[in-house]
């Protein structure tokens, strides 16, 4: 790795090209989509998508892009809606995706066709996460059985992420007690208690972490999603600055992975 994939967007965008578009990846936990109408929206390695619980009690996700413009529908990370409108100019969609109605200015003229409606992705659960792919199937993460669900924390972090990963992974080797699912999960159990740490890569230099938490109450973790948050930021600094990642078996794992897909793309490390 070079101080420029961190702090630049090249990388990103290799990245975004051969690991993003091609990986299955988490969107957020299940518990998160509770009730129908539900919806929790991310944009990860530069794909906007939305996952939604529909009236029906189905759980699938859609490109967060209105079919008018390609324009986002969702601006809100999370909440409940009976459907979906775009802010831009009016095209509303169920809680399935499907195009419903637009202003008179901006409709289209069949309104009955198939090409109005958004974009549903290959999706599925596993181990209480939703997952989805942006190629043509999905191949959910199973990290085995989970307590209840207690919550999830979403913490900001000013860093690529990348040195989120590599901080996670630093201090740990492949155990029953902690499991890397490459690109974007790190599964910690300690007894009763599982926690899954959900790396949302926004943009290159802005990272989303999200802290789900089974078997217990969720906010025993705001501290320690605080610490994360903490050293992430001042490991930013330092791979700014050319200093490189600690040495480890899954740190070292994860840096082969990249330079294969960076090679993919003609990109070199």
């Amino acid at each position: 790795m070079k101080s420029e994939d961190y702090s630049q967007g090249e990388a990103f965008q290799a990245e975004k090209r051969t690991v993003f578009s091609a990986e299955s990846l988490p969107l957020c936990a299940a518990g998160q989509l509770a009730k129908p109408g539900d919806f929790v929206s991310a944009t990860i390695g530069g794909w906007g998508v939305v996952a939604v619980r529909d009236r029906e009690g189905a759980v699938r996700v859609l490109r967060n892009a209105c079919r008018h413009q390609n324009m986002q529908v969702v601006g809100a990370p999370a909440g409940n809606c009976e459907a979906f409108r775009c802010r831009f100019h009016g095209w509303t969609y169920d809680l399935q995706g499907r195009f419903l109605s637009a202003p008179p200015p901006v409709a289209p003229r069949d309104a009955q066709s198939p090409d109005l409606h958004m974009a549903v992705l290959p999706s599925g659960i596993a181990s209480s996460l939703v997952f989805f792919s942006l190629a043509a199937t999905v191949a959910p993460v199973d990290a085995g059985p989970l307590p209840a669900y207690g919550g999830t924390l979403t913490t900001e972090i000013a860093c690529n992420w990348k040195v989120c990963v590599e901080h996670l992974l630093a201090e740990h080797v492949p155990s029953p007690d902690f499991t890397w699912a490459w690109p974007l999960l790190a599964v910690r159990r300690a007894g009763s208690v599982t926690i899954i740490e959900q790396i949302v890569p926004h943009t290159f230099l802005r990272t989303r972490l999200l802290t789900h938490v089974f078997g217990q109450a969720v906010d025993d973790f705001k501290q320690s999603a605080g610490t994360i948050k903490h050293v992430c930021e001042n490991l930013q600094a330092d791979r700014a600055a050319g200093k490189q990642a600690v040495d480890g078996a899954l740190v070292d794992a994860f840096h082969r992975q990249l330079g294969e897909a960076y090679a993919r793309d003609g990109v070199t490390t």
